[in-house]
């Protein structure tokens, strides 16, 4: 991977995902924002660009690789076809204190953040994002532009749909299937299949009133 890092979104969670970038030795050479509050200012002195401004005009970002900084999960996804179809490849990245199993499997664009665990055969894909103290279990699955949020926790081999944001601390039971686009709410615990769509919460986890199918 390039050593030199851009990261798509100037927010919060661009921030992390920029201090991850530089706690791993990388360089950060620039955030890209189109928020008009967001132009002509820089973080940490590193320059905000905006898309037009990153895309069309030279620099040291036009040899970096693009990290995803986008919370949102269709958001990250939909920003991220961007930048491949602009023709910039996507960084993975792993902070210095997350633990990787050697054989899990991390897809383009996943951030792992400080104090998450990966542990072996687990697959992480395209986009995927395991926040601050996550744990991945062995054989789990978590498909493309997932969000597993600070302590959320999966057991062995349960499998995540894409697209699909756990809570807060929450919990999936091993073996358990979660569909794709499910929110479960902070502090659940998910212990049956959950299907597409729906948003559980609870302990245990059960659909909220007007998403159940």
């Amino acid at each position: 991977m390039s050593e030199t890092i851009v990261v798509l979104g100037a927010g919060g969670h661009g921030k992390v995902v920029a201090d991850i970038a530089l706690s791993a030795g990388l360089a950060v050479v620039a955030f890209i924002d189109d928020a008009p509050a967001k132009q002509s200012t820089a973080i940490w002195n590193i320059p905000v660009l905006s898309w037009a401004r990153f895309s069309d005009e030279p620099g040291p970002w036009r040899d970096g690789v693009v990290a995803l900084g986008i919370g949102d999960n269709a958001t990250r996804e939909r920003l991220a076809g961007k930048v491949r179809d602009a023709g910039f490849a996507l960084a993975t990245l792993v902070h210095p204190r997350a633990a990787v199993a050697r054989t899990a499997r991390l897809g383009a664009g996943v951030v792992v953040m400080a104090g998450a665990a990966v542990n072996p055969d687990a697959v992480l894909g395209e986009g995927a994002i395991l926040n601050t103290g996550a744990v991945v279990e062995h054989d789990c699955v978590v498909g493309p532009y997932a969000h597993l949020s600070p302590n959320a926790a999966l057991g062995g081999a349960v499998r995540v749909g894409a697209r699909t944001h756990l809570g807060l601390g929450a919990v999936a039971l091993p073996g358990v299937v979660i569909g794709s686009d499910v929110r479960v709410g902070a502090g659940a615990v998910v212990h049956r299949e959950v299907s597409d769509g729906l948003t559980v919460a609870g302990v245990p986890a059960r659909p909220l009133k007007g998403t159940e199918k």
